[in-house]
């Protein structure tokens, strides 16, 4: 198995400073729905793991999340892509969960369901976003290929 772990918001979709709080501000970036397209059909997984604490702030609640990612899931299929699963931490900061990243909570719950060991991520992918890559402002993301069994850390300039 192949399996890309992206971020959500500055990754997919245009971010907000005020929170993406709506299916109508959710904005794919322009090639990004193209690009997870482009990885299904080289036989990646693609999953999503997003911080959503507009939920805990009460600016959004679960049905709208839902309806963001319904958008986001029809605007990939209409390309000839799809994202396999979503794993979203709802909390604040203030909840101290272990779920909101960088926290590895998501990422254990990625591989219990994916059967990879994520344990990893506590130690080698600790940095979520753009101080990981700080020379190319890139968000990072992990893979990890069976017919290469060993992760790889990319970097992807926005």
């Amino acid at each position: 198995m192949k399996l890309v772990i992206l971020d959500r918001d500055g990754t997919i979709n245009a971010d907000r400073d005020d929170y993406v709080k709506s299916s109508a501000e959710w904005l794919p970036l322009p090639g990004a729905l193209e690009a997870i397209a482009r990885l299904n059909q080289a036989g990646w997984h693609v999953v999503v793991a997003t911080n959503q604490s507009g939920i805990g702030r009460g600016l959004f609640d679960m049905e709208t999340l839902n309806a963001m990612h319904s958008k986001m899931h029809s605007l990939l299929a209409a390309v000839g892509g799809r994202v396999d699963a979503v794993f979203f931490c709802p909390h604040t900061p203030a909840d101290a969960c272990d779920c909101r990243k960088p926290a590895a909570g998501l990422f254990h719950r990625i591989g219990e369901r994916y059967g990879i060991d994520l344990r990893f991520w506590e130690s080698v992918c600790r940095f979520w976003g753009p101080s990981i890559c700080p020379r190319v402002k890139a968000r990072a993301w992990c893979c990890w290929s069976s017919t290469s069994p060993r992760w790889r850390l990319f970097c992807c300039p926005r």
